[in-house]
């Protein structure tokens, strides 16, 4: 009787340790890791024509990796481009943001989230915009369809008139945890 006691106790302790780290296999891979951006990414604005005023390329790029390796990137955006359109003199501005997506071989569970904060020439904020981009497996420099943002009409003149740079940031929140990512398989 003892005997079998103990090989009851020897096949359920081996099968404890089999199954455990499956598991806890299978809940990573369905759950992924949290990425955050590397760093928000601010663009001068320029005009272009008396309607038209867009960002500055100087090679800004969005990175997003996980908290503890800043070396491992997870997706990007690059070839970013913010623009300001407006239909009339003191009429509806549009907003619009474009870039280059790369998953650089994952891919998030949930769309990454950005805010665009419009700044006056003193810093002060004039204006945000919050939007969603999917990331997915196939993406490489792949060009986003371009988001366009109505500007509400009770500050579009102000907007227009006073840009002066955009910030392209993660929400600030507090308890914002950053975007889970899985590697594409």
């Amino acid at each position: 009787m003892p005997i079998n006691m103990t090989r009851r106790a020897a096949v359920i302790g081996l099968s404890t340790c089999v199954v455990v780290p499956a598991r806890a296999q299978t809940n990573r891979t369905r759950e992924g890791e949290f990425v955050m951006l590397d760093r928000p990414a601010t663009f001068d604005i320029s005009p272009n024509t008396g309607s038209l005023k867009e960002s500055v390329q100087k090679g800004q790029q969005l990175v997003w990796h996980p908290k503890d390796k800043p070396n491992e990137r997870r997706f990007q955006i690059t070839n970013i481009s913010v623009a300001f359109l407006r239909e009339q003199t003191a009429g509806q501005v549009k907003m619009t943001f474009t870039g280059n997506f790369s998953s650089l071989g994952y891919l998030t569970s949930e769309d990454a989230k950005l805010n665009v904060i419009v700044r006056a020439k003193g810093g002060a904020s004039l204006h945000s915009w919050s939007f969603e981009i999917p990331v997915k497996c196939a993406d490489k420099d792949r060009p986003l369809t371009p988001l366009t943002h109505d500007v509400p009409s009770d500050v579009a003149t102000n907007v227009f008139s006073n840009v002066s740079t955009v910030e392209i940031a993660e929400p600030a929140e507090a308890n914002y945890p950053g975007v889970r990512v899985q590697r594409c398989s």
